[in-house]
Parts: C-alpha cells; structure tokens; sequence
C-alpha cells in the first residue's frame, strides 16, 4: 500500500520549514544564528528522506503499471525528482558551510528560488501524484 497520508505529512513539515526558512533569510543577524543553519539543515534531510521515501514506495509500482499515463506520471517525477536533487546538492555545497557570507542577496535568491521549486514540486504531487495513488 502507497502511504499518501504520510507523503502528505511529509510535504507539510517540508512546507513549513521553509515558511520558516523563508522569514529568516532576509535578517541576517538572524540567518547568522545556529539555530538558522540547524533548521535549514534539516529542512534538506526532511526533502532528501521524501525523495527518497517516494523513489521506494512509490516509484517501483507506477512504472509497473498498465496504463501508459500513470507510467509517464511516475517518469516525470522522478526526472524532476533528479534535477531537485541535483540543484539541491549545488546549493547545499555553495551555501551550507559558508552561510556567513557576504553575499547576502546571492544567498537570499538562490534560497528562495529552492523553496519556490520545493514548494512547486509539492503542488504539483498534491495535484498529479498523489490522485493516482488511490
């Protein structure tokens, strides 16, 4: 059985995160903070651990499945489930250790622009993925 409700919970904690993640970076005494690069932290280990709770839970059926539509569904997931990790990985090497930087906005936009594909990706499960799930 395909666990929605706990893609779900996932996805909400995820969101949340970056909610949170999102008020803070443009404060830097505040993105400067222990606690700011703890949370960011893991807010990378949330979306890492839900990529890959869906690449073995969900993946394998879908592109198994008889119908065409839903093995395309699958494909295109975990094509962009590649390039969100990939991106991810630049970011985190770029950002992570060197978050006192002096290149704020740079920090600020690329940030930003993580969460906006995260807070997409997890639209675009709620309204394509997860409706084939059930």
């Amino acid at each position: 059985m395909i666990p929605v409700e706990e893609l779900r919970k996932e996805n909400n904690e995820i969101k949340d995160l970056s909610e949170v993640l999102s008020g803070l970076i443009s404060n830097s005494s505040l993105r400067n903070n222990d606690v700011f690069c703890e949370l960011l932290e893991r807010f990378q280990n949330k979306l890492d651990q839900h990529l890959k709770h869906e690449a073995r839970s969900i993946y394998p059926e879908l592109l198994n499945h008889d119908e065409t539509n839903i093995k395309q569904i699958a494909k295109s997931f975990l094509g962009n489930t590649h390039e969100l990790e990939r991106i991810l990985s630049k970011y985190t090497k770029r950002w992570c250790k060197h978050i006192n930087t002096e290149k704020h906005e740079e920090f600020e936009n690329e940030t930003s622009e993580v969460f906006r594909l995260v807070n997409e990706r997890i639209q675009m499960e709620e309204k394509h993925l997860f409706p084939v799930l059930k």
